[in-house]
């Protein structure tokens, strides 16, 4: 039995990771277009986006336990469906993790704002006090050295992303070739301008011991939209 450190979270992670995904998923006719284009960025160009097609509203390392209670929160939040529409596709800039991020644009941020808002508020809570280890690998690349746990963070650090809701298709590195941008688009082309109704969200569990290359799917459950009655 390994010796744990007396914090019985720092303990209990040393055996497994836990991740929690929140994420928007669409219907299977995008799906097909997305997934096939997410595909071609894999095999071409190397990414490492090999997942479902989807919106993330919260990613984060968490705990088994908090995850009950988040289940039980969230089945609590009011947010009404709205729609959103795709956009074109474009190339962001990433160049603190030297790449390019290749994107599907979406109209309706400000209502995924308020939703990842909602979301984030009840998710936080329940977060493990340690960071993914995936992050924290990135940020030892550049130059930030922390001790595991999130508190360890430079406060710069600690909200530093602006989230910019997008579909994301692949991810390349700056030293190799690009993908043409207008191929891109020609190759979803049938997408521009679908309109999307965003009734519910996926909350999914992931797990992975220390010597596991992968996490695996624990747990999902899937959380309606409640329309909000307004007062007789």
């Amino acid at each position: 039995m390994p010796k744990c450190n007396s914090e019985l979270v720092y303990c209990f992670s040393m055996s497994k990771e836990y991740e929690v995904s929140i994420r928007i998923n669409f219907p299977e006719d995008i799906n097909k277009t997305l997934r096939k284009e997410k595909e071609r960025f894999v095999s071409k160009y190397g990414s490492g986006y090999n997942s479902e097609p989807h919106i993330t509203l919260y990613l984060d390392r968490y705990t088994e336990e908090g995850f009950s209670r988040l289940k039980r929160d969230l089945k609590e939040l009011h947010a009404e469906p709205f729609t959103i529409t795709l956009l074109q596709a474009r190339a962001n800039l990433e160049q603190d993790r030297h790449r390019n991020l290749y994107v599907v644009d979406i109209s309706n941020k400000d209502a995924l704002r308020q939703l990842r808002d909602k979301v984030q508020k009840i998710a936080i809570k329940y977060r493990s006090p340690l960071l993914r280890e995936k992050v924290r690998k990135q940020l030892e690349i550049q130059g930030v050295v922390t001790d595991g746990k999130r508190d360890s963070l430079p406060n710069s650090r600690k909200d530093a992303q602006i989230f910019d809701p997008h579909i994301t298709l692949g991810e390349v590195n700056l030293d190799v070739q690009q993908p043409d941008l207008e191929e891109v688009r020609e190759n979803i082309k049938n997408l521009n301008g679908a309109n999307i109704t965003i009734s519910n969200f996926d909350v999914s569990l992931y797990g992975k011991k220390n010597n596991d290359e992968k996490f695996n799917l624990i747990e999902k459950v899937v959380i309606p939209l409640q329309i909000i009655n307004s007062p007789n």
